[in-house]
């Protein structure tokens, strides 16, 4: 959950309004502050390469006939400067906080018009409107390839060599672990963004960026509770379907490991009796290298222990539809209650925009 006062979670129970607004950087310097955006929406995904994205409109009243229509590399709003701090502020009566969303790239703008006024004898720019499409941090690396294949320079810590590749903050938010000699970071596109994703897999997580513009380790396994969506006349969700899209159950895990000399090894578990047995068709998983894992009787029971897990439960998205609440962030984990029961699950999409209502989708389990 992002940071947040404990007045406004309780003004966030009742009736506010929101504003998004940004400041506008070129590189480290700020260019223009809290400007304005309408009409606009934004959407995160867990599961995908680059973790978010939106677009807004930018209505701007000239004060000098200065104009916000970028003209290709030139410009306050041209995607090939701008960067943009997103904030929401939330007002109540007298009450006012601002949340920190997070850091954005421009990355189009498909639509930038000026319109103009004859002020003093002289046709001048009173407005501008542009329209922003804007992407996570994560694009950034995305875009920024590799030169040619390489290894990490040294294999000590997963968190210095993710700082080295991305040239980005990172928080440490798990104890640190060593670098697999076997990992190699592919020359192409999206490769450095992979690479990424593959320290990432060393916590058995995915790699976000967080609202400060630093790297952090969502896990696959998420934690203890962190928020309560509450179904009624008192609570802010409006709408819980349950008829939902399973998926995630695996009937064979193979491990790709590496001694302590980085003498690499495999070791498989499967399912061989039951409905979910591979003589039905084989699902697969695989993990590692995992620096906790050195021989190959301690490869055996890691593999089994994750498919111990991959089959006693299944998967399912559940999608609640609530009152905005811009506290929530990907990979929270939390507790939706109601009169049907209480449903908890770690949070893998999120659809916002300047609409009264949200729609957040929680990754659940059920038994199998």
């Amino acid at each position: 959950m992002r940071a947040h006062s404990a007045e406004l979670a309780a003004v966030l129970k009742g009736s506010f309004s929101t504003r998004l607004i940004a400041d506008v950087f070129h590189g480290t310097d700020r260019v223009m502050q809290d400007l304005a955006l309408t009409g606009w929406s934004q959407g995160s995904d867990l599961t995908s390469e680059v973790k978010e994205s939106g677009r807004g409109t930018v209505v701007y009243q000239s004060v000098n006939g200065e104009s916000l229509k970028p003209l290709g590399t030139e410009g306050i709003l041209s995607p090939f400067r701008a960067r943009l701090f997103l904030l929401m502020e939330i007002s109540a009566g007298g009450f006012s906080e601002t949340i920190k969303i997070g850091w954005a790239t421009v990355t189009d703008v498909p639509y930038a018009r000026d319109h103009y006024a004859d002020v003093n004898g002289r046709r001048t720019v009173i407005a501008s409107v542009v329209d922003l499409v804007f992407q996570s941090l994560d694009s950034d690396i995305r875009d920024w390839g590799f030169r040619h294949e390489e290894q990490p320079p040294a294999l000590t810590s997963a968190y210095t060599e993710l700082r080295r590749i991305t040239k980005m903050p990172v928080m440490e938010t798990f104890a640190d672990r060593a670098i697999p000699q076997t990992i190699t970071y592919e020359a192409s596109e999206g490769g450095r963004l992979k690479g990424v994703q593959l320290l990432a897999g060393l916590f058995d997580g995915r790699a976000v960026v967080n609202p400060e513009g630093a790297w952090t380790i969502v896990p696959y396994e998420p934690g203890a509770v962190v928020g309560t969506l509450s179904i009624g006349p008192d609570g802010t969700v409006t709408d819980v379907p349950y008829s939902v899209t399973t998926e995630g159950v695996f009937n064979c895990v193979i491990g790709n490991f590496e001694t302590a000399n980085r003498d690499p090894f495999n070791s498989i578990a499967e399912v061989t009796v039951g409905p979910l047995a591979t003589v039905y068709g084989e699902r697969t998983k695989w993990v590692g290298p995992n620096d906790l894992v050195r021989t190959q009787l301690a490869g055996d029971a890691w593999v089994q222990a994750v498919l111990e897990r991959c089959t006693r439960s299944q998967q399912y998205d559940v999608e609640v539809q609530c009152v905005v609440n811009p506290l929530i962030e990907l990979g929270d984990m939390l507790e939706v209650t109601g009169d049907d029961g209480t449903v908890q699950g770690q949070v893998v999409r999120i659809s916002l925009s300047n609409a009264a209502l949200m729609n957040v989708t929680l990754r659940a389990e059920r038994s199998l």
